[in-house]
């Protein structure tokens, strides 16, 4: 299977699962696309410890010039290789200002193949992408949840993307 192509296989049981399906794909297509247009600049290559090439990945940074940091790391992986059967990833991470102080929000939304499925986790546990638990991801089972919340955020982050990369940055 190559990097990042959802995989063919079982069908999905009723409309729901087809639409959930039909989401995770988009996904897994739009973290694609906005890897590959990055052209190779800033792209890092992400590998199993003393094996292969696993995936791609490229870190937006929308955080403004003396503000709180807004940055999202988009990758795509192998689905065969990579652990968990992960085909994509989106990482979300930025700074808040609450009456307790600086808060730093981090969140993970994943693409996995699980029996023959793609299925849409996430993960709102770890502060820090070096904290994130495999216990903590929680499947998203609400297509309209997958389709406007995950997938809407990901096209604007691209979006973002796209113009900042227009305008040279």
């Amino acid at each position: 299977m190559s990097e990042g192509q959802p995989e063919q296989g079982t069908q999905p049981r009723n409309d729901r699962d087809r639409l959930l399906q039909a989401t995770c794909e988009q996904i897994v297509l739009t973290v694609a696309q906005a890897v590959d247009a990055e052209g190779g600049r800033g792209v890092m290559d992400l590998r199993i410890p003393g094996g292969p090439v696993v995936g791609r990945q490229v870190t937006i940074d929308a955080t403004e010039q003396g503000g709180l940091a807004n940055k999202c790391r988009l990758t795509i992986l192998n689905i065969d290789l990579a652990p968990e059967g992960e085909a994509a990833r989106v990482e979300y991470e930025h700074d808040k200002q609450t009456k307790f102080g600086l808060q730093r929000v981090y969140s993970v939304q994943s693409v996995r193949r699980r029996n023959g499925q793609l299925e849409l986790l996430e993960n709102f546990l770890a502060n820090v992408s070096n904290q994130v638990r495999e216990a903590d991801f929680r499947p998203i089972q609400s297509e309209s949840y997958a389709q406007k919340t995950v997938l809407g955020t990901l096209k604007d982050w691209v979006n973002y993307r796209e113009w900042q990369l227009k305008r040279g940055q």
